[in-house]
């Protein structure tokens, strides 16, 4: 599989993008940042969805208001999943061959947009634009909050893998993100396994990539072991952060070089970097994964911050075609 042959156009503003797209079926989840609101208010779609996670911990008098009759509010509570939230909306919204849809997944949380990818895989869709905003910045650089009260560190929904009792050569691919509290929670959820950080460059912003290394080395002795090789070819993987094809083909040729080497016994994966390339992620597990021993994993959270960005830099437009 080719992942970089997948058609992807940048918009340096949200006009620029409106113009070139319209659509049957726009999908987004909503929170209180700029660059997901102002684009749901742009776009221009038969049927626009606002998705509220229970995460969010939205009630009712903060929803977003309605403008007309195209517009409609699905909620959920906190009892369910990112499977039974996903299944229950394309339920109530079925998806018919020759629609034209695009989902917005800057707002959404990393299970739910790894599951919606799992769903539309087994759904048989044929093909989807995907949108992801660029930030101008985030708010407070390196010590932005994302996340509140960690749950536990579990499977995402639907990508279990076939694991084998041998996990002498276990490994796991984080995509280290500006969360080290997280990356330490996973990495010390599999704390046999050899750690491996995929870290996003070119960032989205120049300054970006220094606030992540920033961070990731507050998680290093935990996604480490306490060796001294943080940054080197054999222990990280490097990728664009606005590009989900590039993401996945370069997760799948470290995976295939490593492998040659020596087979990998268990191979976890766990996105907590850009939803983009918590994208390629997904991508990379739906096309090569399923039924070999490989699950992706994720530190799970109570509650997310609902603003953790200022501004709008680009809109990125992926078409998956599954």
């Amino acid at each position: 599989m080719c992942y970089t042959i997948n058609y992807k156009a940048k918009f340096d503003s949200i006009s620029l993008f409106v113009r070139d797209s319209s659509y049957d079926i726009f999908l987004s989840v909503y929170n209180n940042s700029e660059r997901v609101r102002s684009v749901f208010d742009a776009v221009v779609s038969r049927k626009k969805h606002w998705l509220i996670l229970p995460e969010y911990h939205y009630v009712t008098r903060e929803f977003p208001s309605i403008s007309d009759s195209s517009q409609q509010i699905f909620t959920y509570t906190q009892e369910l999943d990112e499977g039974e939230i996903i299944r229950d909306y394309f339920k109530n919204e079925p998806l018919d061959p020759g629609m034209r849809v695009c989902i917005d997944i800057t707002g959404f949380i990393r299970p739910h947009l790894i599951f919606l990818l799992r769903y539309l895989k087994e759904m048989r869709i044929s093909k989807i634009d995907f949108l992801y905003s660029d930030p101008a910045s985030y708010a407070k650089k390196e010590d932005t909050s994302f996340t509140i009260d960690y749950v536990k560190v579990k499977s995402v929904n639907g990508c279990e893998g076939m694991h084998g009792i041998d996990t002498s050569n276990d490994v796991l691919i984080i995509g280290s993100g500006f969360d080290d509290k997280r990356i330490s929670d996973v990495s010390k959820d599999k704390a046999h396994a050899r750690k491996v950080q995929l870290f996003g460059f070119p960032s989205l912003q120049p300054d970006m990539y220094q606030q992540n290394i920033l961070k990731a080395y507050k998680a290093e002795e935990s996604s480490t072991g306490g060796e001294s090789n943080f940054i080197d070819s054999s222990s990280t993987i490097f990728a664009p952060a606005n590009d989900p094809f590039v993401t996945a083909q370069s997760i799948s040729d470290f995976v295939n070089e490593e492998s040659r080497k020596r087979a990998i016994t268990n191979l976890y994966l766990s996105p907590l970097s850009t939803k983009a390339q918590t994208l390629g992620f997904a991508l990379y597990y739906i096309t090569e994964c399923i039924g070999k021993p490989v699950s992706i994993i994720f530190p799970y959270c109570s509650g997310y911050s609902r603003e953790t960005t200022i501004g709008i830099s680009k809109i990125w437009k992926y078409t998956v075609e599954f």
